[in-house]
């Protein structure tokens, strides 16, 4: 994939001009001038891109779209290929700790540290979100069995595993489903929906789709291949990154979230509503955790401040910004709190229609 400049009709390749989508794919409304002269800030793939948004619904699209051929390019060097980390005591706090306290999952939880510290943390209302947003808000009674579509590396499969979860994954990526089939298992880590599906015939309790539904091509129908993958009545959990943030208000073209070229389309709570119903979910509550944004706030102003960071490492803050990202965690958190849908990601729970 070589650098051009998008929509213009004369692109001899062709490939990315194929690709232009001027209307908007939920209310067919033409897109308007957002964000012009997008590179990519992170991992280098080559390219330069423009970002519309809908003046009616207000959703944000990459124009034009990468093909699926294009899209190997864009995750050459990407951040789920990575090995994984292990967990201080005080991480496994939160991640399993708050979950054992607030989440009926204290018998699978063994550490008596971890157990004490957890419950500790989740009288910290941020602390609390946080471990919950661990879990993608599932509790124990969600079921047994989860899928999570686009699942990368395996991270998140190896901790609902840990609170005694039936885990599987689908992973296209080769290197990434390596890394996840080596921590996970073989016979756990699928290609495709319906190799997933065929391990299941009776269907998945719960399919997640933690920070991919933004990367996608076909979301709509991608939806529509985890709702046939579904027990009815099963869940549907969605995570992707919120338009309507204080994060994305704040500073506007250098939010982390708007990563060109990989996020193809972004969300608002009512867009992302309006996308799971027409793939056939019933969408019960739609949330907007506020447990991602002093790391936000911390790689959007590097970001700002850089031009560019590579890897989304965040390294040698200074004392002035790690104050900054605390407070502007604890008051969009504070905000949340009081109905206001400002939080850096959205939280979407759905169920299939039995």
């Amino acid at each position: 994939m070589t650098e051009r400049v998008p929509n213009d009709p004369a692109d001899e390749a062709g490939a990315l001009a194929a690709a232009s989508q001027p209307l908007c794919e939920l209310c067919g409304s033409a897109g308007e001038l957002r964000y012009p002269d997008l590179q990519d800030r992170h991992f280098d793939a080559p390219g330069t891109w423009t970002e519309l948004q809908c003046p009616r619904c207000q959703l944000i699209w990459l124009n034009p779209k990468p093909t699926a051929a294009d899209l190997p390019a864009l995750y050459a060097d990407y951040y789920t290929h990575g090995e994984p980390d292990e967990r201080s005591v005080f991480v496994q706090a939160i991640l399993c700790g708050v979950p054992a306290a607030t989440q009926d999952y204290a018998d699978m939880v063994s550490d008596p540290w971890v157990r004490r510290l957890g419950r500790a943390f989740s009288l910290f209302g941020p602390l609390r979100e946080m471990g919950m947003r661990g879990t993608m808000g599932l509790s124990r009674d969600a079921g047994i069995s989860l899928l999570d579509f686009g699942c990368g590396d395996g991270a998140f499969l190896r901790h609902m595993r840990s609170l005694g979860w039936t885990v599987s994954g689908v992973e296209q990526d080769p290197r990434a489903a390596e890394v996840a089939r080596q921590l996970i298992g073989q016979a756990s880590i699928h290609t495709s929906i319906d190799d997933a599906r065929a391990k299941a015939p009776d269907g998945y309790d719960v399919i997640t789709l933690s920070h991919v539904i933004e990367h996608l091509l076909d979301p709509i129908g991608t939806l529509q291949e985890c709702a046939s993958a579904l027990r009815p009545g099963g869940k549907l959990v969605i995570t992707t990154p919120n338009t309507e943030s204080r994060g994305h208000r704040y500073f506007q073209r250098n939010w982390l979230h708007l990563d060109p070229p990989r996020h193809i389309t972004l969300y608002n709570p009512g867009t992302l509503t309006d996308l799971a119903r027409r793939a056939g979910f019933k969408v019960e509550r739609v949330e907007t955790p506020a447990s991602s944004s002093h790391f936000v706030y911390q790689a959007s102003s590097q970001l700002e401040l850089r031009g560019a960071l590579p890897g989304i490492r965040v390294e040698n803050l200074s004392t002035m910004t790690l104050l900054e990202s605390g407070l502007f965690w604890m008051w969009e958190y504070t905000l949340t709190r009081f109905g206001t849908k400002c939080g850096e990601e959205l939280l979407l729970t759905a169920v299939r229609p039995v």
